[in-house]
């Protein structure tokens, strides 16, 4: 449809049906012919066709109402124009639109900052942890920061994740992006995380060529609707940068004028839209994937230690968000959110890609598994495998950040025949193999996986009826680090290294003639971390230091410190440290990634820990 013909429709709209609707032909919901009052709200849009998270919420009003309140997207409204969000948001305040949708990272441009902790840089970096920030309904909460501003939230809606598309290498690491060009949309977020990455930023239109940047922040949808698939040929693939969730906002005026039942019906659409609007980003995100991996777009994850340089890079975003009270507060709770989540970053990959670079804390090597044909006779969602009362032989193999399994239908001397191939990551006890998600553990012989979603009952049956057994691999030091309490010892000497610097108050022993041990433990404890000192003895009552949360990554431990008791010694709020570990069972040992404040890595690095407690 051209724009003038748009135009026309818009026009004849708004005079035949008047800003609050007007009375129209139309089916009769209780049966024949009558008139029906029906009210259309104008919504301008990028693009030539709305996206499926906000078509299922128009949907969503024309069921709600009855057909008798409907929404009608005026297509590219501002195309081609480097602040086309800004400007569509002026439209609506302005009345020249009723309404609009937008990326709620553009919201910032016209001062409203409450989304900010949303698309905070790599927080909310999986669909588990968005989904329960919707279920929760904390981005109605946030769309009360419009007020002001002469718009009103109608709806906001889960979206896909903005990734980091590269032109000519892959972005894994800080290094990468220093001194690069990053093309950029949306508000001061994405602007401030290409500063902290030392990259330069464009602000890219929408469909603008990808000459003059070497990156781009892009959803993969846009990447293959914009043919930029054909020219850069690298995606990050577990790098998330923030979700692109999307705000369906009316002028104050045009939401005056609805009645009660109709902000009603907009109301309950918004909360009824959601789990079709996730279920739209994911096929949308496969059907993307799978068309990019045909144009040769190779999707290379960041290994643990480049994600947690990544998270740590990107911490004065974090503080500049945090400059504001309110979003500071929202921004711990999604913190806390996260870890309660568990869940790993999502991975885009081509499953039938060979190894990819990149880590994972599964423990590398071979393993058998043997199953009873007749298990997969409970499943009703596929044909049987093998012959009844008959075995089959399995094979799996962990390397590299992919899974591979092989098997044997009915004899141990019958040919090996493909199974899966996937990619897999992993965060604490759980695993996510491509859509698969399960618990797993390792007892440094058998792997187990059990509580498996994602998947058909026949995937379940294979990966978790009996443990994998391992034949050969790596298994010395491969089990995640368990919860528990760890401790050290800190000489006099130690807590002297620091002297002179501004964190020697957390470590300066009291001016005393004989030299004071510290005694120093922390309680790893489901995500939440706690650090205790004591000047006596192991045994004796401890003064809590800090209180913080912890994620883990293969052999990375990344710590985020929250609070501290008594002592201020991190004038950073929400300060994340990275480090490597090793771990033999009993002894635990740190190396740290990246800068660290001297009294942190003197008390973390400087000596082994061991584990004296281990969580039930």
């Amino acid at each position: 449809m051209t724009r003038t013909t748009r135009s026309t429709v818009a026009l004849i709209a708004a005079v035949v049906l008047g800003l609050a609707g007007c009375t129209t032909p139309g089916s009769d919901r209780a049966g024949g012919r009558g008139l029906q009052e029906v009210t259309v709200l104008e919504i301008a849009q990028l693009n030539d066709v709305a996206p499926p998270q906000v078509r299922a919420y128009a949907a969503e009003v024309d069921k709600q109402s009855h057909g008798a309140l409907r929404l009608h997207f005026n297509d590219s409204w501002h195309r081609g124009e480097v602040d086309f969000e800004k400007h569509t948001l002026e439209d609506v305040i302005g009345g020249r639109m009723q309404g609009a949708w937008v990326g709620v990272q553009s919201l910032d441009l016209i001062g409203v900052t409450s989304f900010q902790p949303l698309v905070a840089p790599l927080l909310v970096d999986s669909q588990d942890v968005q989904n329960r920030i919707f279920s929760e309904g904390i981005q109605l909460e946030m769309a009360r920061g419009l007020e002001g501003h002469g718009l009103v939230a109608v709806a906001v809606l889960p979206g896909p994740m903005r990734k980091v598309l590269g032109v000519r290498k892959p972005f894994r690491a800080p290094a990468d992006f220093s001194g690069t060009a990053l093309g950029i949309q949306g508000g001061d977020i994405p602007e401030s995380t290409a500063k902290a990455l030392h990259a330069t930023f464009t602000r890219m239109p929408s469909g603008a060529s990808l000459g003059g940047v070497d990156a781009y922040e892009q959803q993969v949808e846009n990447i293959v609707g914009n043919f930029y698939g054909l020219e850069a040929k690298y995606i990050t693939a577990n790098v998330n940068l923030w979700p692109q969730a999307m705000a369906v906002v009316l002028n104050e005026a045009s939401y005056r004028s609805l009645t009660d039942t109709q902000r009603e019906v907009l109301r309950t659409a918004a909360t009824n839209a959601v789990p079709a609007a996730l279920e739209a980003t994911r096929t949308e995100d496969d059907s993307a994937v799978a068309k990019l991996c045909a144009q040769e777009v190779a999707f290379l994850p960041s290994s643990d230690l480049q994600l947690a340089a990544l998270r740590r890079a990107v911490q004065p975003v974090y503080d500049e968000i945090a400059g504001d009270p309110a979003n500071a507060r929202m921004l711990d709770r999604l913190i806390d959110l996260r870890a309660a989540v568990a869940a790993p970053p999502d991975v885009a990959a081509c499953p039938s890609r060979g190894p990819a670079a990149g880590g994972g804390s599964l423990p590398e090597g071979t393993y058998d598994m043997v199953l009873e044909n007749d298990a997969r006779a409970r499943c009703a969602d596929g044909p049987p495998q093998g012959t009844p009362g008959q075995k089959s032989w399995y094979l799996l193999e962990v390397r590299d950040g992919r899974v591979t399994i092989r098997q044997r239908i009915d004899s141990q001397a019958a040919p090996w025949g493909g199974g899966y191939n996937g990619v897999y990551t992993t965060l604490r006890d759980r695993v996510r193999i491509d859509n698969l998600i399960a618990r797993w553990s390792f007892d440094g012989t058998a792997l187990r996986l059990s509580d498996m979603t994602g998947g058909s009952c026949g995937d379940a049956v294979i990966w978790t009826t009996n443990p994998w057994v391992l034949r050969s691999g790596p298994a010395q030091g491969a089990s995640t680090l368990p919860d528990g309490t760890y401790e050290t010892v800190i000489s006099s000497d130690d807590r002297n290294l620091c002297d002179g610097l501004p964190e020697e108050v957390y470590l300066h022993a009291p001016e005393t003639d004989e030299p004071l041990t510290w005694y120093v433990s922390f309680t790893l404890d489901g995500g939440v971390v706690t650090e205790h000192a004591s000047e006596v003895s192991h045994t004796a009552i401890a003064n809590m230091g800090w209180v913080g949360r912890y994620r883990v990554y293969g052999k990375t431990l990344e710590l985020t410190l929250v609070t501290t008791s008594g002592l201020q010694p991190y004038t950073a709020h929400r300060r994340v440290l990275a480090a490597t570990f090793t771990f033999d069972g009993r002894t635990l040992t740190f190396k740290p990634v990246g800068t660290w404040p001297c009294d942190a890595k003197v008390v973390w690095t400087r000596h082994p820990w061991t584990l004296t407690k281990k969580a039930p």
